[in-house]
């Protein structure tokens, strides 16, 4: 018996003759469950009461709280989309229809699938339903079924009905009576992130950024989100869908790498509100010093970002862990210096990064892909055959970038073999 759940009426809508008006959709014969304060319902649909529900526009998806829209768009795009559209344009989202074409074939051909269970949720204080329990029925009158999780189930399903109804002698094998298991939550927007997070992330790797920016159970991504909201050279420069950049995207990093950085930078995984506060402040703090020297850091046009990327290191994923260790080194200083003089003293060690150097016979811009310290230290590696240097992002790669930077900046001793040339 459900308690407490906002949007459940204490009485149904009443037709004229005074029965029980059933609403636009019902979920016939639900069990409850209840986990804690969580409670959920579960109730069996045929693959024709599914399409049905999607053909009334009750069954929606929020990119918001799903794999997303694409970085880099020059157009706004709609955050929620109903079921009944199809398969929503791969310019625009993010969405495998090679996965979902795979499942209706199969499901057409009559193949045993393993589609169970179907994610449905109604976020409370947004829909309004009775629960009729002399017969074990939800009547939903009003709001919207979002798919937390299983989108490219049930796009497939819709699918393979209407390919069905176009032509049932075409599919002798498959029959829309076939039945699906629905598990129906009760989530906010925020909660059903934090489902998508523990059902793509935890089992099996999703697109990283996308998970963790959806997710408010893991520390390092609330510091990576807040440290984000701090820094202006970092608002809307980073990529919070996808775990790559590609050449239609202008920002700077994704929030997987961001994540990683603050891996390095934080002390533990597990962080209260007030440390996690504290850090994205020191955080954004050095970014916001970093992005002064090297305005690249900031928010570009995308042909801009482009021509960065094409010349320059500076930008690049490794060289990224490069300043997590910087930015590491400044929390240490602001501890033992104060943040004040801390802050002075970062300033103008931050400012050897936009001066031209010689590097033995080679002079230039330290993070041009010209300089051949970056092969000496193995960041840059020549492809087969000698062919078009490739740029090494790992442990040890990583590590190489900080030593360097750090003794760029004269926390180290500075190699002989590297000095000033111009400095700004």
């Amino acid at each position: 018996m459900p308690v407490a759940i906002d949007g459940l009426l204490t009485k149904p809508r009443r037709r004229a003759s005074g029965s029980a008006y059933p609403g636009r959709f019902t979920c016939h014969h639900i069990q409850w469950t209840e986990t804690g304060s969580q409670q959920s319902a579960t109730f069996v649909l045929t693959a024709r009461e599914l399409a049905d529900a999607a053909e009334s526009r009750l069954v929606w998806t929020d990119q918001d709280v799903q794999r997303g829209i694409k970085p880099g768009l020059p157009y706004p795009a709609e955050r929620e989309l109903p079921l009944s559209d199809g398969y929503p344009d791969l310019n625009t989202y993010v969405f495998d229809p090679e996965k979902a074409d795979d499942i209706a074939v199969k499901l057409l051909e009559g193949s045993q699938l393993f589609l169970n269970p179907l994610i449905w949720n109604l976020r409370p204080g947004k829909f309004s339903a009775y629960w009729n329990d002399a017969d074990q029925d939800l009547y939903l009158y009003s709001g919207r079924i979002y798919l937390p999780d299983s989108h490219h189930r049930h796009q497939a399903i819709l699918k393979a009905v209407r390919a069905f109804d176009d032509d049932p002698t075409e599919y002798p094998r498959f029959s829309p009576d076939v039945e699906f298991r629905i598990e129906l939550y009760f989530l906010s927007k925020l909660d059903e992130g934090n489902y998508f997070f523990d059902k793509n992330q935890r089992p099996k790797p999703t697109a990283k950024s996308k998970a963790y920016d959806l997710t408010t159970q893991d520390d390092l991504s609330l510091l990576a989100k807040r440290v984000i909201d701090k820094s202006s050279a970092l608002h809307h420069n980073v990529n919070r869908v996808t775990d790559r950049l590609t050449a239609s995207n202008y920002q700077v990093i994704t929030l997987s790498t961001l994540r990683q950085m603050m891996q390095l930078f934080a002390p533990a995984d597990a962080l209260d509100e007030t440390e996690i506060e504290g850090f994205a402040q020191v955080a954004a703090t050095f970014y916001e010093m970093l992005a002064g020297a090297r305005p690249e850091l900031a928010v570009l046009e995308l042909a801009d970002r482009r021509e960065i990327r094409r010349k320059l290191l500076v930008d690049s994923a490794v060289m990224m862990f490069g300043y997590a260790f910087l930015m590491r080194d400044f929390n240490t200083s602001i501890a033992e210096e104060g943040l004040m003089r801390a802050t002075q003293s970062w300033k103008l060690r931050l400012d050897r990064l936009g001066a031209e150097y010689v590097f033995k016979d080679w002079h230039g811009d330290f993070f041009s892909r010209s300089n051949p310290l970056w092969i000496a230290t193995g960041i840059l590696k020549p492809g087969k055959s000698g062919g078009k240097l490739t740029l090494s992002n790992t442990g040890a790669t990583r590590a190489q970038a900080g030593r360097v930077l750090s003794q760029l900046l004269s926390l180290e001793t500075v190699p002989s073999d590297i000095r000033f040339l111009v400095t700004r």
